[in-house]
């Protein structure tokens, strides 16, 4: 079965571009149809849905489809119709912190752990800067971009649904089976879906979420009542997920998306209705938010031992620290390398609870394993993916389609930044595809101004409404957008 997907899956992944490129009908380009089939086939039929061995690297239907999109890279670079891009600031920081991620990866024992350092540095790292570097580098258009966002916003639907019927236990409706399946059972009774992680989870939810809502300003009002429904369904699969900083960066996401292109009196409703809901709920739920049963075996009060770990780990963390501040211990190594620190008998605390767990933050993380030099240069990366972002939304000149994808990747890094406080998010390897697929889309688009300037594009995508307008609806608002 396993030789039959490895060459069928091939000659679909060829068929399919064909029929791409014959078909005028689909707005969307090849490349950026192929890197969106990365992420949501690496989300969905990733690793654990299949994969055939073929030597030191598995093989799984998203990293096909990433090779099929660097083949057709590199075939049109050689035949002249694409140039290699000129670097900028967002290349040279993205370079820099996967050269000194590799570096640090290579000097340390990599092969530990069945080498488990150097399948997180191909796997979680280095792909998804592949995927950035195409997304950054082929031509995108607003075609591409509008197709984007309506297939992610489908693809939330998918996620709440199947959050949803995760908790209410309704295992027989679950697709793919390996959700219910897996032999991985921590998080097992929370709104896992494919990624079988509540929190890479909760980041797509978010963004899938605001996808949706870039299609209010162009759709009548059946339209609009639609996605007030998805989105509805997709806060219901956002709880659904049971993890207090999900939620957390849901509501900043939401309220970027909604805060940044609102008018003045749209704001003050929007901190009227905020408060009005705050005091509301605050007596229903502040009791129990700190103390709930979320996990199907696990029970209230490992719960609250599981808030109480996040202080062993900062103190571990601190320890590990001071004696390699530079280069910390080995990027992957934190499982070996910590083993010592358990036994402080000074620390007057219970450090080897956390023997089993990894750092439960994405920056301590960095700084274990990796030192100053290797969180210096993921903060770098982060900072300047924000100011490329803010600075796509706050161009006027673009299209309104672009400057929401500015916005979006805002989303992204808020609930990167917020979900990344309490657990390692670099350790799905989805949440590093997603920001790096965006972050290409951003720069693409920085760089290819032109192509997205409002004198390109249709009458129906213009300017939001600037701060002193009352209303969202301005007359181009209530043209219906089309495909072309």
């Amino acid at each position: 079965m396993d030789l039959i997907l490895i060459i069928l899956i091939p000659i679909l992944i060829v068929c399919g571009c064909a029929w791409y490129r014959m078909n005028p009908q689909i707005p969307m380009s090849i490349m950026p149809a192929l890197l969106l089939g990365v992420v949501i086939a690496g989300s969905v039929f990733g690793h654990d849905f299949f994969h055939a061995p073929f030597g030191p690297i598995p093989i799984t239907l998203d990293r096909l489809l990433l090779l099929a999109a660097i083949a057709m890279f590199g075939w049109r670079w050689l035949k002249g119709r694409e140039d290699l891009p000129n670097f900028n600031s967002m290349d040279v920081a993205i370079f820099v912190w996967i050269v000194c991620l590799t570096l640090n990866t290579l000097s340390h024992d990599w092969r530990a752990m069945d080498k488990s350092p150097l399948s997180r540095l191909l796997f979680f790292n280095l792909l998804p800067v592949v995927v950035y570097f195409l997304a950054r580098s082929y031509k995108t258009k607003i075609g591409d971009l509008r197709v984007i966002a309506l297939v992610l916003g489908g693809f939330g639907v998918y996620l709440a649904l199947i959050a949803l019927a995760e908790i209410a236990e309704l295992y027989a409706v679950i697709f793919p089976r390996y959700i219910v399946t897996s032999e991985e059972s921590e998080f097992f009774g929370r709104g896992r879906g494919p990624f079988l992680n509540p929190v890479s989870n909760g980041i797509f939810l978010s963004v899938c979420m605001c996808c949706c809502w870039m299609w209010w300003p162009r759709l009548n009002r059946v339209g609009k009542f639609g996605l007030l429904l998805a989105g509805g369904l997709l806060s219901a699969g956002c709880f659904a997920t049971l993890t207090r900083s999900v939620w957390l960066g849901f509501i900043v996401g939401a309220g970027i998306f909604t805060w940044l292109p609102a008018s003045r009196k749209q704001r003050g409703a929007l901190v009227l209705a905020t408060t009005i809901i705050a005091i509301i709920a605050s007596p229903f739920i502040s009791d129990k938010i700190w103390a709930f049963k979320r996990d199907k075996y696990v029970t209230v009060a490992d719960m609250e031992q599981s808030a109480q770990l996040r202080e062993l780990f900062l103190t571990i963390a601190v320890d590990m620290f001071q004696d390699r501040p530079l280069l910390g211990c080995g990027f992957g190594q934190y499982t070996i390398a910590k083993r010592p620190y358990l036994q402080d008998p000074y620390s007057g605390q219970p450090l080897s609870l956390a023997k089993p767990f990894y750092q439960h933050n994405v920056f301590l993380a960095h700084l274990v394993e990796t030192g100053l030099v290797g969180l210096i240069t993921l903060l770098w990366v982060l900072a300047v993916i924000a100011y490329a972002s803010w600075s796509v939304w706050r161009d006027k000149s673009l299209d309104l389609w672009p400057r929401q994808f500015g916005l979006l990747s805002l989303v992204v890094l808020a609930h990167y930044f917020i979900s990344g406080m309490f657990h390692d998010v670099s350790i799905v390897p989805m949440n590093q595809t997603l920001l790096f697929f965006l972050a290409g889309i951003i720069n693409n688009i920085k760089n290819n101004g032109l192509e997205f300037s409002n004198s390109r594009s249709s009458p129906s995508s213009n300017d939001p409404v600037p701060a002193s307008q009352p209303d969202l609806e301005l007359p181009s608002f209530n043209q219906k957008t089309t495909f072309s």
